[in-house]
């Protein structure tokens, strides 16, 4: 078994080709703001798709060539790029460019949207739509199979839940997957079909997401490449330098997708890629796919949770940790944080020798009981924490008061001494790193609730969830601002370690800049953040 490769700054997205620079001279200079974390300095050259110094402007301007660019911030601040430990792109990419119905708050409402959407889509056709969760309508319910029979008569339908572990599907979509038929059997062990009390089928259907997945019509690569194109925009708009893809389903064919994507220019994020637990067995030939178009494997996923086998976790955690892959373990709930602590703990014990550094990754941490901190720190691990999620969905566990001392734990885990990254698990929660930070500040809800504000990080501790530790975590030579760092920026309007959570919630990004490429600027057209656009100073 051959180790997997270990890189520290390949783009998903080929540099653009920029004229020669005199030896010495900077490609970029930002020039007259602030610099994040540098009091003593106003400017930042870069060259080479690197940071080559950081200060005055009068002690940077013999960088400056005749092809140099010059960009001002004119009192804006430079910010390292935010970087995305945990987010699912091509699902966020479908619900960025499909129908969302995350912004309903009761049934109708989301009747009503799902109605609106059929006239768009030809009878038969099937209509995929995303961003339901029952906890945060007003009924604390889902639709019902015969509510989405009527608001869509002529098209399957596939309605997912917004935490991508379920979805809700109308009869048309039930026959069409043969669901009622009586040879029907469940794809595994962990599927649930809900059934009423008189044993028909409602239409919500968990644990087989990637069976229903292969079974929709396939989306077309020119289909997956305008998607692409829009997430990675609208990941630019909000800072995101790069990216870990942590999709459980993930295996050689979706690596392969991300590489043509990333060939394509589709992505102009730093890219890594999870795999699945049970596509180990592949894991050299999605390396292969991955190095080849310069992206490279995150680690292996896995789900644990009810009806899983704990010598199986534990056996497979063993074979990631020989082949050098991180493994990265959901866990939301304190049954699926005892199985992977487990796992993690007896692969340890039973390692013959592995390869490079494998880390122990915990995703999400919803609940974190007090005794397990101890067991964090042993295995050095790392938490993958979801800040946003105390924000945008603060009312499902504001009903589950016993929870809050341990929900998505913060500053008792910084305090501890564990390895602590942010991320916005999007599309569950949007991919806004800024909504994130600010949550992880305040603690409160979007209703105005605070949950755990024990919690609460300073605003230094919450950018470095989205900076240098995720920088860190992912062995990427960004993060913050020095010398010889990858030229991994953005630029904001205000400082951020000068502004409270509610301002930091509502601040847009002016200019992100991945590999010394201005790849967003507000209120420019995309075409015109393109490698063949001519740029101006300003």
């Amino acid at each position: 078994m051959k180790s997997i490769r270990r890189d520290s700054g390949g783009l998903a997205a080929d540099p653009a080709k920029t004229a020669s620079i005199a030896p010495g001279k900077a490609d970029l200079i930002l020039h007259e703001g602030i610099v994040l974390g540098h009091p003593g300095s106003d400017s930042v050259a870069i060259a080479g798709g690197r940071i080559a110094a950081h200060g005055k402007f009068s002690g940077l301007k013999a960088l400056v060539g005749p092809r140099t660019f010059m960009l001002k911030l004119a009192g804006r601040t430079v910010a390292p790029g935010f970087i995305d430990s945990h987010l699912h792109f091509l699902e966020a990419a479908a619900a960025a460019t499909g129908i969302s119905v995350q912004r309903c708050h009761n049934v109708a409402d989301l009747l009503a949207e799902l109605r609106l959407a059929t006239g768009r889509v030809p009878p038969g056709n099937w209509l995929r739509a995303f961003g339901c969760d029952e906890t945060l309508l007003f009924e604390r319910r889902g639709p019902t199979r015969a509510e989405l029979d009527e608001a869509l008569p002529k098209n399957p339908l596939r309605l997912r839940h917004q935490t991508l572990h379920a979805s809700w599907l109308n009869s048309r979509a039930i026959t069409l997957l043969g669901l009622e038929s009586a040879d029907f059997k469940p794809p595994s062990s962990a599927a649930i079909i809900q059934r009423d009390g008189n044993g028909r089928l409602t239409g919500l259907v968990a644990g087989m997401e990637a069976w229903l997945t292969s079974r929709l019509p396939p989306v077309t690569h020119a289909e997956a490449e305008s998607r692409a194109r829009v997430m990675s925009r609208e990941l630019a708009a909000a800072g995101v330098t790069a990216f870990t893809d942590a999709t459980a389903r993930n295996s050689s064919a979706e690596v392969g997708l991300f590489a043509k994507l990333a060939q394509a220019g589709a992505i102009c994020q730093r890219l890594k890629v999870m795999i699945g637990e049970r596509h180990i067995g592949s894991a050299d030939e999605a390396d292969a796919l991955a190095q080849a178009a310069g992206i490279e494997l995150a680690g292996v996923k896995f789900i644990p949770g009810q009806g899983r086998d704990q010598n199986e976790i534990s056996h497979h955690t063993g074979l990631a940790m020989e082949r050098g892959l991180d493994c990265a373990f959901h866990a939301t709930e304190v049954e699926e944080l005892e199985q992977a602590l487990t796992a993690a703990e007896a692969a340890r014990a039973n390692a013959s020798g592995s390869r490079g550094n494998p880390r122990f990754r915990i995703e999400h941490g919803g609940v974190i009981p007090p005794d397990d901190i101890a067991r964090l720190a042993a295995l050095q691990a790392w938490v993958v924490t979801n800040p946003g999620f105390i924000h945008f969905r603060g009312p499902k566990y504001a009903s589950e008061p016993g929870l809050l001392a341990h929900l998505y734990r913060a500053r008792s885990l910084k305090t501890a001494g564990i390895n602590l990254a942010g991320a916005t698990d999007a599309p569950v929660t949007p991919a806004r790193p800024l909504a994130a930070i600010a949550a992880a500040i305040s603690r409160a809800s979007f209703d105005g609730e605070l949950l755990g504000r024990e919690e609460a990080l300073p605003v230094a501790d919450a950018v470095g969830l989205f900076t240098v530790e995720a920088a860190r975590l992912a062995r990427l030579e960004a993060g913050a601002i020095e010398p010889g760092l990858l030229a991994d920026l953005i630029v904001l309007p205000r400082d951020p370690y000068q502004l409270n959570a509610a301002e930091l919630m509502n601040m847009i990004v002016d200019i992100t800049i991945v590999g010394g490429r201005v790849v967003y600027e507000h209120g420019r057209p995309a075409l015109a953040n393109s490698d063949t656009a001519e740029l101006r100073n300003v």
